[in-house]
């Protein structure tokens, strides 16, 4: 045949179908219908001769399956569809152009028809058996991109069909019947893949002489081969003349379309009839004029298969009346719950329905419970009221399914397809006669196990492992009698978690009721999810505990419209009759319970409601129904009196939002006369639900209700859970932070995401290792940081049992793993709810994020004006699905996992009942506040996040990018820091380093970078104004001038022989100690002559002290020219950057993530973690790297991606989260790596170390020659950008060095600085240069180089004092003072500490910048506390918790606490108590954020620690000691980590006195371990000297308790020396009790510290020592054990063998 003839739709075809909605609609009807006749009414029945073809497709249903579980974002709905399309299109294209129509789609097949005269039969089977070879030709087996094959069979049949129509004036439906349309099937199933069979009456009325076959065994079908005796012109006659039979074939100006149809004019009439064979959801998006793609999803639903199976001796008349009937009851019962018909065909002689629950905007919560109801209604009408019906059967499933559009442009149909539809087909043929669901349905419809019997396996052709099949029976009453059990059970091995608070509730509200003559009732509302069940069960089981008489039930939907059905099971149940099984047993139980409550004469009244038997007296006789009933109510609560008299009844009713409008009237009057302590669970009213009728509204109103909201659970109850649900004692990190942010805090939604996890097999379980230590590797870095610790109940176990740990599968991407099924059939639930107007809006929002502002919302709505989102914003936002906020970081406040959650919600109800009119002004008024609200509002969010994700899945791949790709051109503009910090990159000259230039980089490049000297913010300005008058910078003629005795001043400022390291006595070699006679002599030196050269040094006769005077008073005069300007100053806000980051860049790399942007995507992930490290936050740092390796690793062209700035700055970042955590050597790997792709190499040996000193000597004396007093900027801004790299790689890399033990580490570490200075000086900018200084002098500090580190600090003061002071001046002036102020701090200048610390602080508050002032916060408290100036402390914590507080910072507020716990273990009075520390640290301690701060977290575990060995509280101590121990290496050699390390060290000494007391055999591993440690940290040591007197008091305890007394004198003298050196008062005062306790007491002296704890006084704002007379004598003895003189240590026993 001419390939013309197969022509593809051409643009004229297109403008011609696009004319009139009414050729879309009749683009889902064939031929049949659209040229058929519309003037009969249903039923009718219509006769004639054709052709079928039935072509099954094989591998649809797996590829469904492939693609929804598929964890990849790229792959969904969209994808499937051009696959399922290509393929089925391609097919229809060929059907079309050999003249047959489409009948219908049924899933993966479909039927077509040739109709035609009986006469013409003949031809016309060889022209579809023509059409059948070619298919198989061209598209027998088509491989799919993702591995799998399409196949296709095809079956022909001929002869007489009849075509019925059914339905009603609204809906209609057409099915084909007759004998060839059951051999057309029956010859399919006959066909193997690639095959065509001809039916016998096919081959009977074909020219057999024309086609070659092939004979089957058995059977009377034959297998065609080919088309013989013809050639291809023949052919084309042929075919001409078969057109000619075919009435509606395109032919004459129409013959380059497929289909007539596209032709058609607009007809209204034709329209309207059309429409009824069209399901009324496509027709909306029809008459949206919505694409077919938008159609098509991947969607949770149910299917209801329906068969009837009908006599052999149905004619067709009485077919065609049963099926009428049945559809029209079928489309009544289904349509009450928003079912569909989607399908009616001839199926295995019987006719079949195809119905499903669930279609786009027909979703709903309780679909699996409707399904079922439904199913068993049909099944009884079916099976009782349809003519010639022989059998019933209807199978049930639930899960994933593809609907969607299947077919060609011009033919297609709305069909489901999947796994779930194939077994509820399978379910209806191989369990005929009943109602059978799949495990699915029966779990999810959450209907008492009575209403099903599990059914036997049955080998189903097609499925594979269906799973358990059950009966489902229906609701009867007689099954029902008190049987309303809880289905969730109370379990010791799984136990409660979270609920603490709500507990308590129920306890006091228990104790209250005892006596009372009242009813009580509490009632816990909560979403589905929340454990509402759970919580039941465990109050159930605490009440019978008590010995109290509880009854729990828990009630289902259907209870609600069975009326008294709540009551009558709960005395059931109560009366012990709900075991019964037959009436008489009922009966009997009852005689034996009821005498003495009342006459027997009445014991008719319980007749209906028990189904008993009892006889009717003549007094109940003369009764009307409403006494009856009247009278059966007052016998229940007569026996309800009895029983109270005796015990305390509890009632647990859980669901009780289905109890029947008959038990709420019985249970008001019932609490108002018995004292019935009622325990409820319930769900908040959806938005469509009814109001709660007068008596439950009366109930949950009263004042002897107390209604409780439940809370989500806390992240670190969900991860207990986790381990809980898994069976293990830890969890990867990665999935820890899954789960905390998927699950919302809601137990259900955790359990669903971890089963959905489990049965795709991502996890894995492995053994739990005691001593397991984790490799230094990045992919570790945060799994294991602190491995979770066997709970009390596991430890108590026998250790035979094995603790498991969870990891997660290679190559898993827990980001992209989709909502499991369950969750998303709840979103969609509330989803199809919606208006379309509402449905839009909740989609664009998802597209954008959780938290969203109405601006960018109001840019990616199509065409909406901003009233109307106003409108439908305010509508969504009373109907709880948004969430005002003022501004973005309330939104981020609110969804934070960092700060704790809401407080448990106990309030009385305010429930307006169905008996209330409404107020309809009222109404009006509230949605007009809400509108204002709304336009008021800045930033909304979801209140349900699982509707975000769900909204966003809806959306397909296209649509998402168009959307993406609008928030990326809008939010682009703010993508930078903000306003107050100077609105450049958070990595300096980022943008100009990228060859591909942002589309708002023309709009920034205006905006100053953070190192020029800019007006940063309008608080600088407003200093600047008040200051620049009165402040005049020293010119360098001013230095010039002071200059004589630095040098001497230098020496004699402090000494630093105790911080040198202790490996310093290492033998080096001749090449190292010639390296030492060049470093530092000749470095001083070259570098002295150049600086005093250009008057840069200070002469030797200017004191060091009077330049920190005058740097101190320099700070003075600018606190307070800047006080004019504070009140404005005050009403600007701070800093924003943590906002913009959240709501700018996090969003833009997922926006260009998922647009395919990856280069632009990379750039913002970089800026991310650029930002997040700046915020302290390493964890998602880290997580934003871990993005950003895997799109490299991903995308093929790897240069176009990532340029070789990027990558440096890739590796730096990485290297800077490794030393944030811990990992030195990574963190050096990192670092060096990024350094080359810097250009900045650094040596690996130390002859390349002596090389490269000499060439940066000689490089800075240079730079010093050179150096321009005045400011300017000559470099472009990318070599700026490699500059100000370098410099933090190496500021990173010196301090990695310095805490190295090696020997030759030193001049690694000089080297690294000096460098770190030359590029600084390279860039010419006075801030880097000013900050290289610092450092090197710090460095100098560590090293103990004291010429070189003082020399350079008082360089970096006078550099300060000609910067201006504006923008970055100002702000690098605040961070000298906070620099200066460390350092003072741990070399133990903590006079000047604390007075600089004062005024950075001061500084800090003027210019907004907290972050900055958490660590001089920080700091001061630290020198004050040290100081012994406890008065001053306080104030500083105070202003440290209110920072925290106001800004809502984890970090902040973990130093709070840690400085509390401080004050209890060492000054002996409280600011906090140890309680309240406690909780902080249980609540917060798997935090992101604080999990990545391992300095503070090893400080808080240790001081947990510390509290419970010194109150001999071991089984509590043990877990945070172990947490401590396995932070230790992964902390470096900070001044906080160096506190923390010793506090850690004093747990173990307390753990070597209580080995030497009680376990001798264990002293020797203790001992051996401590002095190992004690060892570490006394390196660690000379980086913050002020806590050497801390280890040499420790020290010398250890070497008392092992008995030898003479060196613990030795140590305990040198640790008074060095408190006198570094003015360690605190420390002094513990040595003063500790050297009387030990050496010169005369008698025992009294532990004050033991004796006032844990209530410890506390100290309150305003209050003096004076208040605390004893403070100084309040430390905790150190007490040293009894030895056993003859064997102090014996070894441990060894076991026989």
């Amino acid at each position: 045949m001419n390939r013309w003839l197969l022509i593809s739709f051409t643009a004229r075809r297109e403008v011609l179908l696009d004319q009139a909605i009414g050729l879309k609609v009749a683009a889902h009807v064939p031929d049949l219908i659209v040229y058929g006749d519309f003037s009969q009414e249903v039923p009718f029945i219509e006769s004639f001769d054709g052709v079928l073809l039935f072509a099954d497709i094989s591998g649809f249903t797996a590829l469904t399956e492939k693609f929804s579980m598929d964890t990849s974002l790229d792959r969904g709905a969209d994808q499937l569809t051009q696959t399922l399309n290509h393929y089925v299109g391609d097919i229809v294209e060929e059907v079309l152009a050999y003249g047959g129509d489409i009948l219908n789609f049924a899933g993966d097949a479909l039927l077509a028809l040739w109709k035609v005269e009986r006469s013409q039969l003949s031809d016309i089977i060889t022209l579809a058996l023509k059409c059948s070879l070619r298919i198989q030709e061209e598209y027998g087996v088509r491989e799919t991109e993702v591995g799998l094959e399409l196949r296709v069979k095809i079956g022909l049949s001929a002869g007489h069909i009849s075509k019925v129509v059914v339905g009603d004036n609204k809906h209609q439906y057409f099915l084909v019947i007759g004998r060839a349309v059951d051999e057309v099937r029956l010859a399919q199933n006959l066909a193997k893949a690639s095959e065509v069979i001809l039916s016998p009456n096919c081959w009977e009325l074909c020219n057999r002489s024309m086609i070659e076959i092939e004979r089957i065994k058995d059977q009377r079908a034959v297998k065609a081969r080919y088309i013989k005796n013809i050639s291809e012109i023949e052919f084309d006659e042929f075919f001409w003349k078969c057109t000619e039979y075919l009435q509606h074939y395109p032919t004459g100006e129409s013959n380059n379309i497929l289909r007539a149809t596209s032709t058609l004019s607009p007809n209204d009439e034709l329209e309207k009839s059309l429409r009824k064979y069209v399901m009324r959801n496509i027709l909306k998006k029809i008459d949206d004029n919505q694409p077919l793609e938008y159609l098509s999803e991947l969607r949770p639903v149910t299917i209801v298969f329906v068969n009837l199976q009908f006599d052999e001796s149905a004619n067709t008349l009485h077919l065609c009346k049963a099926i009428h009937d049945a559809n029209v009851k079928i489309s009544d019962i289904i349509y009450v719950f928003r079912g569909k018909i989607n399908k009616v065909f001839m199926f295995d002689k019987g006719c079949t329905f195809l119905c499903v629950f669930g279609l786009p905007g027909d979703k709903q919560a309780d679909e699996s419970t409707h399904a079922l109801d439904s199913a068993f209604k049909i099944f009884n009408f079916c099976s009782e009221r349809l003519m010639k019906i022989k059998l019933v059967s209807i199978g049930v499933t639930s899960g994933p399914v593809f609907c969607g559009v299947v077919g060609h442009r011009v033919r297609h149909e709305y069909t489901v397809i999947g796994q779930k539809v194939n077994l509820a087909a399978r379910m209806m043929m191989y369990y005929p006669g009943l109602v059978s669901c799949d495990a699915v349905t029966y779990a999810n419809s959450r209907l008492p196990h009575y209403f099903f019997e599990e059914l036997p396996q049955a080998e189903m052709k097609g499925v594979v492992n269906p799973g358990v099949v059950y009966h489902y029976l229906g609701i009867s009453e007689k099954t029902m009698i008190g049987k309303a059990y809880l289905t969730k059970k109370r379990s010791e091995y799984y136990p409660l978690l979270g609920r603490e608070k709500e507990l308590e509730i129920y306890d006091i509200l228990l104790k209250g009721f005892v006596g009372s003559t009242e009813g009580r009732v509490i009632m816990y509302e909560g979403l589905m999810g929340y454990g509402k069940s759970q919580l039941l069960a465990e109050i159930a089981y605490l009440g019978q505990e008590a010995g109290h008489k509880v009854v729990a039930m828990e009630l289902t939907k259907v209870n609600v419209q069975q009326n008294f059905f709540a009551i009558r099971t709960l005395m059931a149940m109560f009366l012990g009759i709900d075991a019964c099984k037959s009436y008489d047993a009922r009966q009997h139980i009852l005689q034996g319970k009821l005498g003495g409550v009342v006459e027997e004469t009445y014991y008719c009244l319980l007749n209906n409601i028990f189904l008993v038997k009892f006889p009717t007296s003549a007094e109940v006789s003369k009764m009307d129904n409403e006494t009856r009933t009247e009278e059966m109510e007052l016998f229940l609560v007569k026996i309800l009196q009895k029983a109270v008299e005796k015990d305390i009844l509890i009632f647990v009713i859980d669901e009780a939002h289905y109890i029947d409008l008959a038990s709420w009237e019985f249970l008001d009057n019932l609490l108002s006369r018995i004292p019935v302590f009622m325990v409820m669970s319930l769900s908040p009213p959806s938005r469509q639900a009814r109001l709660p009728c007068v008596s439950a509204a009366n109930i949950i109103n009263s004042a002897k209700t107390t209604y409780i909201q439940l809370r989500e659970l806390k992240p670190s109850v969900i991860l207990q859970k986790a381990c809980q649900d898994l069976g293990v004692v830890s969890i990867p990190r990665e999935l820890e932070t899954f789960l905390i942010q998927r699950s919302h805090g809601i137990p259900f939604y955790c359990e669903e995401l971890l089963r959905n996890l489990h049965l795709n097999n991502m996890l894995i379980f492995r053994l739990w290792e005691e001593e397991e230590e984790v490799d230094d590797e990045w992919e570790g870095l945060f799994t294991n940081a602190v491995k979770a610790i066997p709970s009390k109940t596991e430890s108590l176990s026998s250790s035979d049992n094995d603790l498991y740990i969870c990891t997660i599968r290679q190559n898993v991407k827990l980001q992209n793993i989709m909502l499991p099924p369950t969750l998303k059939g709840i979103a969609l639930a509330e989803l199809d709810n919606m208006s379309p107007s509402e449905q839009m809006v909740v989609k664009c929002a998802a597209v954008i994020g959780l938290t969203f502002t109405t601006e960018l919302l109001l840019h990616i709505l199509p065409e909406w004006t901003k009233r109307k989102m106003n409108q439908t914003l305010a509508a969504l936002v009373d109907s709880h699905i948004f969430k005002c906020f003022n501004k973005r970081k309330d939104s981020q406040n609110a969804h934070s996992q960092d700060m704790p959650s809401t407080e448990l919600l106990v309030c009385p109800g305010t429930v307006r009942s169905i008996g209330q009119e409404s107020d309809i002004r009222s109404s009006v008024y509230k949605r007009i506040k809400q509108e204002q609200l709304v336009m008021q509002c800045g930033v909304m969010a979801f209140c349900m996040p699982l509707l975000q994700e769900a909204a966003y899945e809806v959306w397909l791949k296209s649509q998402k990018k168009a959307l993406h790709l609008k928030c990326v051109s809008y939010l682009e503009g703010e993508a930078h820091k903000c306003r107050r910090c100077g609105e450049g990159d958070f990595i300096s000259f980022h943008r100009h380093t990228v060859e591909m230039m942002l589309e708002s980089t023309e709009s920034q490049e205006s905006s100053s970078e953070q190192h020029k000297e800019y007006p940063f913010s309008e608080a600088a300005s407003l200093i600047i104004y008040t200051t620049l008058k009165r402040l005049q910078a020293p010119s360098f003629e001013g230095m010039e001038r002071k200059a004589a005795t630095a040098e001497a001043s230098l020496t004699s400022t402090c000494s630093l022989e105790s911080v040198q390291r202790t490996s310093e006595d290492i033998t080096t070699s001749t090449f190292s100690k010639k390296l030492d006679l060049l470093l530092p002599q000749d470095f001083e030196k070259e570098t002295v002559k150049a600086l005093k050269k250009h008057k840069m040094l200070p002469e030797e006769n200017l004191k060091a002290e009077e330049i920190e005077k005058e740097f101190l008073e320099r700070l003075d005069e600018i606190i307070q020219q800047s006080d004019r300007g504070r009140e404005k100053i005050r009403r600007l806000g701070s800093c924003e950057c943590e906002e913009i980051v959240e709501s700018v860049f996090v969003p833009l790399a997922r926006h260009c993530m998922a647009m395919g942007e990856y280069g632009r995507a990379l750039y913002y992930l970089l800026e991310c973690a650029a930002a997040y490290l700046h915020l302290s936050n390493n964890y998602m740092a880290f997580s934003n790297l871990n993005t950003a390796e895997n799109l490299i690793k991903s995308v093929d062209l790897r240069a176009t991606v990532i340029n070789q700035f990027e990558e440096a700055t890739f590796y730096s970042l990485k290297g800077e989260v490794c030393y944030n955590m811990g990992q030195m050597n990574l963190a050096k790997k990192f670092i060096r790596k990024a350094l080359i792709l810097l250009n900045r190499r650094f040596p690996f040996t130390l002859i390349g170390v002596f090389f490269k000193t000499l060439l940066e000597v000689s490089k800075h004396a240079s730079h010093q020659k050179k150096q321009q007093f005045l400011y300017s900027r000559s470099k472009g801004e990318k070599k700026l950008a490699f500059l100000y790299q370098q410099g933090h790689c190496l500021s990173l890399l010196w301090q990695l060095f310095s805490l190295d033990t090696a020997t030759n580490s030193k001049k690694f570490c000089r080297l690294a600085a000096l460098m770190k200075v030359n590029s600084a000086e390279e860039s010419d900018d006075e801030s880097q240069i000013i900050s290289s200084y610092t450092e090197f002098s710090l460095c100098c500090q560590m090293m103990g180089y004291q010429d070189e580190w003082m020399k350079y600090e008082l360089m970096a003061i006078q550099r300060s004092s000609h910067l201006q002071v504006i923008g970055g001046g100002l702000l690098t002036t605040v961070k000298l003072a906070q620099s200066l102020a460390y350092m003072k701090l741990c070399l133990g200048n903590l006079p000047l500490s604390i007075q600089l610390g004062y005024r950075a602080h001061e500084m800090c508050v003027r210019l907004k910048k907290p972050k900055l002032d958490y660590l001089v916060l920080c700091m001061l408290f630290k020198a004050l506390f040290l100081s012994i100036r406890y008065q001053d402390c306080v104030q500083v914590l105070s202003w440290l918790e209110k920072l925290a507080v106001e800004e809502e910072r984890i970090i902040g507020m973990a130093c709070f606490f840690s400085f509390c716990l401080e004050l209890l273990l060492y000054a002996g009075f409280s600011f906090k108590s140890f309680k309240e520390c406690l909780e902080f640290i249980q609540h917060n301690e798997n935090n992101c954020i604080l999990m990545s701060q391992n300095s503070i977290m090893l400080g808080l575990y240790s001081s947990l620690a510390i509290w419970f060995a010194r109150l001999q509280q071991w089984g509590n101590f043990k877990e945070p000691f172990e947490k401590a121990r396995r932070l230790l290496r992964r902390t470096n050699a900070s001044f906080f980590a160096t506190s923390g390390f010793c506090r850690f060290l004093e747990c173990e000494v307390l753990v070597l006195r209580k080995h030497i007391e009680e376990k001798p055999e264990l002293v020797r591993e203790t001992r051996t371990k401590t002095l190992k440690d004690l060892d570490q940290v006394l390196s660690r040591c000379s980086t913050s000297p002020i806590y050497y007197p801390r280890v040499y008091h420790l020290k010398a305890y250890i070497l008392l308790v092992l008995g030898n007394e003479e060196q613990s004198q030795i140590y305990l003298s040198q640790a008074f020396q060095l408190c006198d050196i570094y003015g360690n008062l605190l420390e002094k005062s513990w040595l003063e009790i500790s050297n009387e306790w030990w050496f010169t007491a005369k008698g025992p002296m009294e532990d004050l510290w033991l004796k006032v704890a844990p209530d410890f006084p506390k100290w309150k704002i305003g209050m003096t020592e004076r208040d605390f007379p004893e403070i100084h004598k309040t430390k905790y003895l150190l007490r040293v054990p009894a030895l056993d003189i003859n064997n102090p240590f014996p070894e441990p026993e060894i076991p026989d063998v």
